[in-house]
């Protein structure tokens, strides 16, 4: 039932197209148009972190006895955001950066920001559009420093 339910809180976001060529403003039109349902469906994604966390310990100490919920539709809602930088960066980096927008993409945020850092939801999106941006620009920078050096340099990295 909480699979439905967080299928049915996702939805839009799992279906994810943008109009958008440049894979930066793909990510951010992602991140922005993903915001709202997010939080209009916080209660039901933190039941869904905390059913996961709870199974996790249970699976390590061999008690589990259920079939394991698993998330992770970020994955693909991100590939598909990413798509255009896929082109311009070395696979390692956008690996790099695709596993580190899944870490700000989801309710983990909601959860750091509010329970930790007590951030209202404006501060929450604009933080998470802040890392987000950063996260990119690093992984393009990244990417133009490795083409700009030498051969030398490539076989130090």
């Amino acid at each position: 039932m909480l699979g439905a339910m967080v299928s049915q809180s996702l939805g839009p976001m799992r279906t994810f197209a943008s109009e958008h060529a440049q894979g930066k403003d793909r990510v951010l039109d992602l991140f922005n148009r993903s915001f709202p349902r997010l939080s209009k469906h916080e209660s039901t994604l933190r039941t869904a972190v905390q059913i996961s966390l709870e199974q996790q310990a249970l699976a390590q100490a061999g008690l589990l006895k259920e079939k394991i919920f698993r998330r992770g539709h970020r994955i693909h809602i991100l590939h598909t955001a990413l798509e255009p930088l896929k082109k311009e960066l070395p696979q390692d980096i956008y690996n790099q950066l695709h596993k580190s927008l899944a870490v700000i993409y989801g309710i983990e945020i909601f959860i750091v920001l509010k329970d930790i850092c007590n951030e209202k939801n404006k501060e929450v999106k604009n933080t998470l559009l802040w890392m987000a941006d950063a996260l990119i620009e690093t992984a393009l920078e990244q990417a133009r420093s490795r083409i700009n050096s030498g051969p030398h340099d490539k076989a130090m990295q």
